[in-house]
């Protein structure tokens, strides 16, 4: 998933587990009816607007790890506040994702690789970035 730019303003989102369902979900402030369904593998859905936005993203009983896998800053990565915009004109595809949960959060692996050379935080969600392209999101559980 390639992330077009990177917007200075953070935008608070809700995020849950429901352990009965295995379900994860992160739902951001700006999600409303004008926002674009996109299906990511077997078992997740994300909803964007039309500038590539995150409204909501979905997994029901996606592939779950025993260990959370380490992700890798490379020598000179960029920490920021902000929030990426996914690029809407590339193909948005993560065919396999995976999750690791843990106490008061989860993290959300849409690639396998581990290396990261951006890190953009929002409030309760950091997005890991190398070379624009999304590979792992953290949530903090809100409730």
């Amino acid at each position: 998933m390639k992330i077009k730019k990177i917007i200075p303003q953070k935008i608070s989102s809700e995020v849950s587990f429901i352990d009965e369902i295995k379900n994860y979900v992160i739902v951001t402030e700006k999600m409303n009816d004008d926002f674009y369904t996109y299906r990511l593998g077997s078992n997740v859905m994300m909803w964007l607007n039309h500038e590539g936005l995150l409204g909501e993203i979905e997994c029901i009983f996606p592939k779950r790890l025993d260990e959370e896998s380490a992700l890798l800053k490379s020598q000179n990565a960029l920490v920021q506040q902000g929030f990426p915009l996914i690029d809407t004109e590339m193909e948005i595809d993560a065919p396999e994702i995976s999750v690791f949960k843990g106490s008061g959060y989860f993290i959300l692996y849409l690639t396998e690789s581990a290396n990261y050379n951006k890190k953009i935080i929002s409030e309760n969600l950091t997005f890991y970035l190398q070379n624009m392209e999304l590979i792992a999101i953290k949530a903090i559980i809100t409730n």
